[in-house]
């Protein structure tokens, strides 16, 4: 898998900025997959991921507010240009102008939230879900609004140097870090005067947060027809383990078809583990072809 092609795709006077990695050889069978990132990430994330799935045609979108679609003249002026029905049609947009035929969607963090609003609520689009350390059951069912914006809305970091930048990733990906990351660095930062600043401002990351905590996993699980596997990740604080925990019960009780796997890595399963990922994604692909030859059989 060779490095990935940048491209752009317009809606409504917005450009979205996707990286597309392609097959070197053409395998046959082999499902398209869509990544969405998680929040203050970008499309570059999934450099890692994609190294270990050369069969796979793969884009990765840079989602409103970040990378380069988070730099003006990219980025939504209006107020409420950040919804989740905006961030769905982005996604069903991509999947439908690149011509992404039925593919596997995944979803990181925040990103794993949109991928199971988009499978859940338009299952024609896609042959698979993978669903990787996003909450897994509602976050109203865990802490109020106010008690979600203290937790999930720290300050944003200011940097005087990129080698700050690069040493803030190296510390949060504790041991992980390599170089194949700085391409993700430099997509998640902008100039601001004399310092680096995250392309994601805290306005619209209050309002990206609103649509999380109003998201109804709960409802959505259920509606999951096609192969789908939720990866969650054991390495964190004792609450959030704990919230996983009963996420993970409250989930084979609601959508017992979904399969749960856990990974003993901190949240960023894809960097820590990557070929653990693409054996799952490997495993969602396969099962989502068969699933559509037997549709197309009957």
């Amino acid at each position: 898998m060779g490095e990935p092609v940048d491209g752009w795709l317009e809606r409504d006077g917005v450009g979205l900025h996707y990286v597309e990695w392609r097959p070197e050889v053409n395998a046959g069978g082999e499902r398209p997959l869509l990544l969405l990132h998680g929040l203050s990430s970008n499309a570059r994330y999934w450099d890692r991921l994609a190294g270990k799935l050369a069969g796979h045609r793969i884009v990765a979108l840079d989602q409103r507010g970040h990378g380069l679609t988070g730099r003006p003249p990219n980025d939504p002026r209006a107020s409420g240009g950040y919804g989740m029905d905006e961030l769905l049609d982005d996604a069903a947009g991509v999947i439908n102008d690149l011509g992404l035929d039925m593919p596997v969607v995944v979803g990181h963090s925040w990103g794993a939230t949109i991928a199971l609003e988009l499978v859940g609520t338009h299952p024609e689009l896609a042959a698979g879900l993978v669903f990787i350390d996003g909450p897994v059951q509602s976050a109203a069912n865990m802490f109020s609004w106010e008690d979600a914006q203290r937790f999930m809305q720290p300050p944003l970091p200011r940097f005087a140097t990129f080698a700050d930048a690069i040493a803030q990733s190296e510390n949060d990906f504790r041991g992980a870090w390599a170089d194949d990351l700085i391409s993700f660095v430099k997509a998640r930062v902008l100039q601001d005067g004399d310092a680096l600043v995250l392309t994601l401002t805290a306005a619209v990351r209050l309002e990206l947060l609103r649509g999380l905590y109003d998201s109804q996993p709960d409802v959505l699980w259920p509606r999951i027809g096609v192969p789908a596997v939720a990866l969650l990740a054991r390495d964190g604080p004792a609450r959030v383990a704990g919230w996983k925990e009963l996420g993970a019960a409250r989930l084979a009780s609601l959508a017992p078809q979904i399969e749960v796997r856990w990974f003993d890595t901190p949240h960023d399963i894809p960097i820590f583990a990557p070929a653990e990922v693409a054996a799952e994604v490997e495993r969602v692909s396969a099962a989502g072809a068969a699933s559509g030859s037997e549709a197309a059989a009957g």
